[in-house]
């Protein structure tokens, strides 16, 4: 089976080299990368890896309106190389299956799609935001939130101080590319092939390691991406999509988000998980009073 990754990247210099080197352990064969405009240095990063054969880099113009490019992606990757199954995402999530080798998970082999949990990875105390070993032996000193708040909209009517990092974010996906058609905004649902019925599963030896938050710089990096982003193409969204792009551009108006965002979980709040042996944040209304902030 080959397996290649749609990597998108938009100023992520801080994580883009780890995150290329950690698609090449878990057994990833191609890497079709495209760099959305990048100013932060990411670009320069890039370069070391363009004579990979590995590897492809497709730069859009910062100006171009980026709309629609995940399927354009797809489409190009489906079609210019032999892959069995193609893996959506963004340059700060990291993919960890339990075995260390993504094709060892459960039913990738069977099922049209899988639907892979994203848990994001809160900052803690005294603690590296990630392992520097991001195999199955480092998995001891990876933090995420292992049970986060569903419905999340509706928790921040009742807890308006509620932090986001405890909520729950949509998951990301991995598709058979000879029997799925694409995927949908965000790179969250799959797109049936006309006539088809698709197989979707979530496994439970594989999960998403999601980085949203590192430093107060990148978290303004971000939400300048997102303000242009939003003027680009905002009016394209449908409902509650990108809701907390802009609760974030909100409260930065006025003045209440970048400090919050380095609020630290202390180590009184980690408990072990089983299946993986990460550490994962106890979710409780204790734990959300003390780590509570706008973001």
């Amino acid at each position: 089976m080959r397996i290649a990754a749609n990597l998108n990247v938009l100023d992520e210099v801080e994580f883009i080299e780890t995150c290329i080197q950690h698609l090449r352990s878990i057994g990833v064969d191609l890497i079709v990368l495209t760099d959305i405009g990048s100013i932060d240095g990411t670009a320069d990063r890039l370069e070391k890896f363009a004579g990979d054969p590995d590897i492809r880099i497709i730069r859009i113009d910062r100006e171009e309106d980026p709309w629609g490019f995940p399927a354009r992606m797809y489409k190009k990757t489906i079609a210019e190389f032999e892959v069995d199954r193609v893996l959506f995402l963004d340059a700060d999530e990291f993919w960890i299956p339990k075995s260390g080798n993504i094709k060892a998970t459960s039913s990738l082999a069977e099922a049209d799609a899988l639907t892979v949990r994203r848990l994001n990875v809160p900052l803690v105390k005294d603690r590296p935001l990630l392992p520097a070993d991001l195999s199955p032996a480092g998995y001891g000193d990876l933090y995420v939130v292992a049970n986060p708040m569903k419905n999340a909209v509706r928790w921040f009517k009742v807890e308006p101080d509620l932090a986001w990092i405890m909520t729950e974010v949509v998951p990301k996906m991995i598709i058979n590319a000879r029997t799925v058609e694409g995927v949908g905004t965000g790179t969250h649902k799959v797109v049936e092939k006309e006539g088809s019925t698709t197989t979707v599963v979530r496994p439970d030896d594989l999960i998403i390691a999601h980085v949203p938050f590192s430093t107060a710089d990148r978290f303004a990096r971000k939400l300048d991406n997102i303000e242009r982003s939003l003027t680009v193409f905002g009016h394209r969204l449908v409902g509650s999509e990108a809701w907390h792009w802009r609760r974030w551009l909100e409260l930065a108006k006025e003045g209440r988000v970048c400090a919050s965002t380095l609020s630290c979980v202390s180590s009184s709040d980690l408990w072990s998980h089983v299946v993986f042996r990460a550490n994962l944040v106890r979710q409780s209304s204790e734990t959300r009073a003390r780590i509570a902030t706008p973001c």
